[in-house]
């Protein structure tokens, strides 16, 4: 509605995770480099902890995105059902992505064969799967000992059953971790995000608004300043807010978004962003 307004080719501030306009930002880069460095080594799962919004997934695409041998990915995003159907939904993603038969076993030690029939037809084919349990601080304690650990246990006795794992959640998932020595003696990297600082707020910002055929000063350094001091920093949030204040500044044929604009769509936004 108001890219040609703003002369923008598309909209800069999306809630979509696209690997190509990911921003790195310092906590983004260290976390990717340690993430690399586990996954690359099959040292272990890795644990990615942060607050809602601070781009969890985004990372993980980017990181697929830029090691192709993490194929398949099998990101489980609904984790919180019983482990029974937690299991034989691993197994079926798995097996789809394989092209191997339905899972057809009742009981776990067939449904755990099965997976690892998928995980061996993978590697004839070259390809190491990925498998990402987003939102894992909703795994009950039972999903954690009957699902993660038997595939922890398998990856790391079948040679040709090549299995990465990321444990992706918000930053209680660390001490819910660590009373279950089993997993979290096995955890290869922990890395948490956290919110831009107030210089990153602005150059995302900036650079989102460039690499969408904008002006960098849209934004005045000022609403910039109090972008960052109503969002602390949040990605989601960042993107919620910037995009209701160029919708308003469209609606007020305004030439630049000043902080007055900011401190009125945080009124309407902040609450359902927190």
């Amino acid at each position: 509605m108001y890219n040609a307004y703003w002369k923008l080719n598309q909209k800069p501030f999306t809630q979509r995770q696209d690997p190509a306009r990911f921003y790195r930002s310092k906590s983004h880069q260290t976390a990717l480099l340690r993430l690399t460095y586990a996954l690359d080594n099959l040292t272990g799962p890795g644990l990615i902890l942060g607050a809602s919004g601070t781009g969890k997934t985004g990372l993980v695409k980017l990181l697929t995105a830029a090691h192709k041998d993490l194929r398949p990915l099998i990101h489980i995003v609904f984790p919180a059902i019983s482990p029974d159907d937690l299991l034989r939904h691993v197994a079926s993603e798995i097996a789809m992505s394989a092209a191997v038969s339905p899972v057809i076993s009742r009981g776990n030690d067939g449904v755990l064969r099965e997976i690892l029939t998928s995980l061996r037809r993978l590697s004839d084919n070259g390809q190491r799967a990925l498998l990402c349990f987003d939102d894992a601080h909703l795994l009950s304690e039972d999903a954690m000992l009957h699902v993660v650990q038997p595939l922890l246990n398998l990856a790391e006795s079948e040679d040709h059953a090549m299995l990465a794992m990321l444990l992706v959640g918000q930053p209680v998932l660390s001490a819910r971790i660590r009373k279950l020595h089993q997993i979290s003696e096995r955890i290869a990297v922990t890395t948490a995000l956290t919110g831009f600082t107030a210089a990153e707020t602005a150059d995302y910002v900036r650079s989102s608004l460039i690499q969408s055929g904008g002006r960098s000063d849209i934004f005045s350094a000022d609403a910039l300043q109090r972008l960052f001091e109503i969002t602390a920093g949040n990605p989601r949030r960042i993107n919620r807010l910037s995009d209701m204040a160029l919708l308003v500044g469209f609606a007020e044929q305004l030439g630049q978004i000043s902080v007055s604009q900011i401190d009125a769509v945080s009124t309407e936004l902040m609450p359902a962003a927190a």
